[in-house]
């Protein structure tokens, strides 16, 4: 710990030697940039993600996506959150649904159908994402072949693999690049002496982290990685408490900028952390008591993922090299690895306190799979096994879309009940889901006066469904109710009293699947 981690590190104080064919100056090897070849196979691996993504573009919205989308497009103030909405996501991530909404046109595509702009928008994520990964890796372990490409093949391969929830738009592909840059420009404002550069590379690396958490509030990543390297290594560097407060600065005013543009539209930040801290704690009381089956099958199906797609063997066999060479050659080293082994436990945490054990989880565990590869610095034999692991990756990830392409094409329940609505209601009417799905809320084209449109909120927030009844009974009473089964009870609920209003003043309409579609009986009806 006492080595200067400074000197392991130090940036280059002269020109680096021009290569053969020209070289690009940037985060590699001291005294040797990134050639104009190496720049050609690492946009190259960049385009991997975006060529993925590509045949999705049209492909149906997953129900998070469309309900982002939805909350954006009405963001405003109003008598929730969101409007009118609710959900326990930062802000950060509706003004980039906004932007994906304004640049498909401002308006939510027909039922079945993707908002291009949004599918463009992950796979833009992705492509940073890679780009990203190369200069974190030259920059953690410089003087390594195998941290400039361990990393992009790792990332390129796993966010195109279904079992990492790709082709979704979701808050941890969106955040990922903005984790890498932060890390990326930590290191090398803590490489460099206290100097113009190192200030500002502080400040970016501040606002980048913030700027992840403001997307998606569990992905803190760069400030764990950041607060153990400089507890660890804080002498290794020039004037380290000044670049601290510099990094500091940065995610201050990330923070303040952007909870001042979601005040403008009607969101304080008190309900900001009310929803991003609050709910997520009681959340997790809720669903570690009253759980339902489908949860335990969500997380084994998640772990299946990890362990399937090879990113658990990597990250084991990574560690373990990294460990071995820090202890044997490169004690130096050892507060950047401590702090990639720190955030790497925080991902972990994270997807495993999630709750509700989506695929889309594992993509926040990229930024510790990356630093530990490139951290691993492996010698002739650990290579080799680190090259086989990644080709098992690649071709896991292949794999995956072979299987996934063989399932039947069908349309789905969610988009006959949506059609359903478009073709009956009036433009007038409002309908809730009970509950969660608010891609058919969206793809309907009606409103909700219910402002839970996700599952869990219910389940925390009006768990005997008083405010629901309320609704129900109210001057805004939604024509339709769609329910998933022939009652409103599910777990962590008591419907009783709403379900028994919902008998007396609905009456059943149509199913398709497990939806049932109620219609209020006191509003005439229009002809069918």
């Amino acid at each position: 710990m006492s080595s200067s981690l400074a000197t392991q590190t130090a940036a280059p104080t002269s020109a680096p030697p021009r290569a053969h064919g020209g070289s690009v100056r940037g985060a590699g090897e001291p005294g040797r940039g990134w050639t104009r070849g190496q720049v050609v196979v690492l946009l190259l691996l960049a385009a991997v993600p975006v060529v993925g993504w590509l045949p999705f573009l049209d492909a149906p919205l997953s129900s998070d996506e469309s309900g982002y989308l939805l909350l954006a497009r009405h963001w405003a103030p109003g008598t929730s959150l969101y409007g009118d909405y609710w959900v326990d996501r930062p802000p950060l991530l509706l003004w980039l649904f906004a932007l994906a909404g304004h640049l498909g046109g401002g308006h939510l595509t027909p039922a079945g159908l993707a908002a291009p702009a949004l599918k463009l928008m992950g796979a833009t994520a992705g492509a940073l994402a890679v780009v990203a990964s190369g200069a974190l890796g030259g920059l953690l372990a410089p003087g390594s072949r195998w941290s400039r490409w361990g990393g992009p093949v790792l990332t390129a391969a796993l966010l195109t693999s279904p079992m990492f929830g790709m082709p979704e738009t979701d808050g941890e592909i969106l955040a990922l690049p903005l984790v890498l840059l932060g890390l990326t420009c930590f290191v090398a404002a803590f490489r460099l002496p206290w100097n113009r550069r190192s200030l500002l590379l502080a400040v970016v690396s501040g606002a980048a982290a913030m700027a992840a958490a403001l997307v998606k509030q569990n992905i803190v990543d760069v400030f764990v990685f950041a607060a153990v390297v400089l507890a660890l290594a804080h002498r290794s560097t020039s004037r380290p408490w000044a670049k601290a407060g510099a990094f500091a600065a940065g995610s201050v005013a990330t923070l303040v900028a952007v909870l001042a543009g979601a005040a403008a539209r009607g969101t304080t930040p008190a309900a900001v952390w009310d929803a991003t801290v609050v709910f997520r704690l009681q959340a997790s009381g809720v669903i570690s008591s009253s759980a339902s089956a489908q949860t335990s099958e969500r997380w084994s199906r998640m772990v299946s993922a990890y362990v399937g797609s090879g990113a658990a063997a990597v990250l084991v066999v990574a560690a373990v090299l990294a460990l071995l060479g820090v202890y044997r050659t490169r004690r130096s080293s050892a507060p950047l690895l401590w702090a990639a082994l720190a955030m790497t436990a925080w991902e972990l945490f994270g997807a495993a306190a999630g709750g509700s054990y989506w695929l889309h989880y594992l993509t926040g565990l990229l930024p510790g799979l990356v630093a530990l590869v490139a951290l691993a610095h492996p010698a002739r034999r650990g290579a080799f096994v680190l090259s086989a692991l990644l080709l098992y990756v690649a071709g896991s990830s292949a794999t995956a879309w072979i299987h996934h392409d063989d399932r039947p094409v069908s349309v789905s329940a969610d988009a006959q009940v949506a059609t359903y609505l478009r073709d009956h209601a009036r433009p007038s009417d409002g309908v809730v889901v009970a509950f969660g799905h608010p891609n058919i809320v969206a793809d309907s084209g009606l409103a909700s006066p219910y402002e839970h449109l996700w599952s869990l909120p219910v389940r925390v927030r009006d768990p005997r469904l008083g405010e629901l009844e309320n609704v129900m009974s109210g001057p805004r009473s939604p024509r339709w109710i769609v329910v998933s089964g022939s009652r409103l009870d599910s777990w962590g609920l008591d419907a009783r009293d709403a379900q028994r209003y919902l008998q007396g003043h609905y009456v059943e309409q149509q199913s398709y699947g497990d939806w049932h579609i109620w219609r209020e009986t006191r509003t005439p009806a229009s002809p069918d």
